[in-house]
């Protein structure tokens, strides 16, 4: 008895030193307004829709599955740094979970076990970065995008290093592999991907091939009919086509999914727009060696990073050296986008530079607003939509903003344009506003932009995490929050701006066929060339059609109708631009009529004849020939031009064969 009592008194000291060495610097500081759950083991936040973000993790339990609700809200979300530095050793996360968010596992340096369940989607940048325990992690098939070190087991940084370019000190990070580490799932799916290019171990459980049910290389109508029948139980399915149908990654196959693949066959939507694709993407071709203007503060400018302090590195040369471009970096630290009437120094504002600009560039990227912010510039207001005669108050930040939209759009009306709105800052109240204005300003002029502070949470977290990515500030013994290192740009800032940079690329003018809808018979053939971005050269196209059955294309483009119905021939290019455009297959004809059967006409007038075929039947083009082109000529959509006195025949063949005739005498 005495025994017992000493041990439970051990294990009760035991877990109250374990829960002292449990840190507040999690995620819960983020939010004002977090609960603590009924149960007291989390601290979470409400979203819009009633679901809930996990902030904090408080309870005691070292082996924990996560709940699907918290007091009544469905738990969707791990939010940033929940767990950071907990010393819980396994986890199982539930399907209702949906986002495992930024640095959410960072530093559980005992966590060895990690469950996650089929219905989980994403798992955000860094989520088990430092988990020195972890080994190995099975991904199911519904997580379509896994960021950048999201299993970055081991991760170390240096600070104090020398950056004498900018006269302060940085820090550095070091990512080096767990060559240990195992990621098991399907190939076809993002867990693969990421994988190869983590140079990780991969298990294989198997091939999933989303959307193409039968396996056959190609998504088509085959998989829609498999589908109805599995959702009617007049078919079943596999596991492996289970998986393979669940489109929109929710972990169960439903109508949703039926009618996410219509879209797609039907060229309503690209195939990277399909949910398991939309975490990767194909870089497209539009930036490879063109020119590259940047003008923004010291974000833009960057830090120097080579350690002798020799360069700066930005987002703008992780862009550059993605894209082979030539850069023209017109930043400069301190600078703010309003002019200012007192200046500390002799510095053009980002306004001013942008003003100056000179020469012909393929890809502008204006960045700013920081230094407005803490210059208490004033903020200023957007001029009404229908105000764009060019003069507005400069020395305001919605006003240069403005001013910088009506130069770009007069003068840089073809290149492609992108305004970057930096991360977020820790006790900066006043930046939601001066942001908020800023994307009024670039939505009133329609000029694209990207806004890091919405895109990631990129912030102070605690001092560690800042460290680890912002210049290191000796005084304060962490990293700055303002400075992203070389590290965090080519890791955050530069992936999310480089999709951006291929959405826009991909948006903008991409492929279009001249004709939307044509109408067919069963066995007519048709092609069409697509328009890449105003010309018709060659590029690497893929094509596909809605319904084999009613019309097939080959690799070129080339339809050949098979049954009567609707379908449609989309074409994608290799950087997910996409176009389509319908056809309706009728029967061909068994009688022709023409709008006339006689004709009077003068030398030189001219009169347009139309074949006349029942409803259910076509004939794509009709032939016209006349029987005395001296007297007559028609052309091949049936015009007909009186040439000589005289009289003639205007035969049309259709393309079934049958023939119709209008005698034309011309006096």
């Amino acid at each position: 008895m005495k025994r017992t009592v000493s041990l439970l008194l051990a294990a009760i000291f035991l877990s109250a030193v374990m829960l002292a060495v449990i840190p507040a610097a999690n995620g819960s500081s983020l939010y004002s307004d977090k609960k603590t759950s009924a149960d007291g083991n989390y601290e979470y936040v409400v979203n819009s829709d009633d679901s809930a973000k996990l902030t904090s993790y408080l309870g005691d339990s070292l082996k924990l599955s996560l709940p699907e609700s918290i007091d009544g809200h469905p738990l969707t979300e791990i939010g940033a740094g929940a767990f950071y530095s907990s010393l819980i050793q396994s986890v199982t996360i539930p399907p209702s979970i949906k986002t495992i968010g930024w640095w959410a596992f960072f530093d559980c340096s005992e966590l060895r076990e990690v469950k996650l369940q089929s219905g989980v989607q994403q798992i955000k940048f860094g989520a088990f970065i430092n988990c020195i325990s972890l080994q190995n992690v099975e991904i199911p098939s519904t997580v379509y995008n896994i960021e950048n070190d999201a299993f970055a087991v081991s991760v170390s940084s240096e600070t104090e290093i020398d950056d004498t370019t900018e006269k302060r000190k940085i820090s550095l990070q070091n990512y080096f592999n767990n060559n240990d580490f195992e990621i098991t799932g399907y190939d076809g799916t993002c867990a693969k991907t990421y994988a190869e290019q983590s140079m990780l171990k991969f298990n294989s459980k198997g091939k999933i091939s989303f959307g193409d049910l039968n396996a056959d290389g190609s998504i088509n109508n085959k998989d829609i009919v498999s589908l109805r029948n599995y959702s009617l139980g007049l078919e079943k399915l596999s596991t492996e086509q289970k998986l393979s149908a669940d489109i929109n990654c929710n972990g169960q196959v439903d109508d949703d999914d039926i009618t996410q693949l219509m879209k797609y066959l039907e060229g309503r939507c690209a195939y990277q727009e399909l949910l398991p694709f939309s975490g990767n993407y194909s870089k497209t071709n539009v930036y490879y060696a063109k020119k590259l203007y940047c003008a923004g503060d010291s974000v833009c400018r960057g830090t120097g990073t080579d350690l002798m302090g020799e360069s700066f590195y930005s987002y703008a040369n992780y862009i550059t050296d993605l894209y082979g471009m030539k850069l023209k970096n017109d930043s400069n630290g301190g600078i703010t986008l309003a002019k200012q009437k007192k200046k500390t120094g002799d510095e053009k504002s980002i306004l001013e530079r942008v003003k100056k600009m000179s020469g012909k560039y393929d890809l502008i990227i204006i960045e700013g607003g920081f230094n407005d912010l803490f210059q208490n510039i004033k903020k200023g207001k957007v001029t009404d939509i229908s105000d764009k005669k060019g003069k507005y108050d400069e020395y305001t930040t919605a006003g240069a903003v403005e001013s910088i939209c009506y130069f770009l759009n007069k003068n840089y009306k073809n290149s492609y344009k992108l305004f970057v709105l930096g991360h977020r800052m820790v006790n900066e109240d006043k930046q939601d506003e001066y942001w908020s204005i800023i994307r009024r300003a670039l939505e009133k002029w329609d000029i694209p932009y990207v806004d890091i502070s919405e895109e990631c949470d990129f912030c102070d977290l605690n001092s560690e995490i800042a460290t680890d990515y912002f210049a290191y500030r000796s005084e304060w013994k962490k990293g700055d929050g303002i400075h992203p290192t070389k590290y965090a740009h080519s890791h955050i800032y530069g992936p999310i701006i480089d999709r951006k940079l291929n959405e826009l690329a991909v948006r903008d003018s991409s492929i279009t066929f001249k004709t939307k809808s044509v109408v067919l018979a069963m066995g007519e053939r048709y092609n069409q060339i697509p328009s890449y971005r105003g010309s018709n050269y060659f590029v690497n196209y893929k094509w596909s059609s809605s319904e084999p059955d009613v019309a097939e294309t080959d690799k070129f483009g080339n339809v050949k109708t098979k049954g009567v119905g609707t379908a449609y021939i989309k074409v994608e290019a290799d950087d997910g631009s996409f176009c389509s455009y319908r056809i309706d297959v009728k029967n061909p004809p068994t009688c022709l009529y023409l709008s006339d059967t006689k004709l009077e006409m003068s030398v030189g007038e001219t009169h347009k004849l139309n074949g006349i075929l029942l409803k259910s039947q076509a004939s794509y083009r009709n032939k016209f020939i006349s029987t005395n082109p001296s007297v007559i000529s028609v052309s091949i959509d049936g015009v007909v031009k009186a040439r000589g006195s005289g009289k003639a025949k205007v035969i049309c063949k259709s393309c079934s064969g049958i023939l119709a005739e209008c005698e034309v005498t011309v006096k």
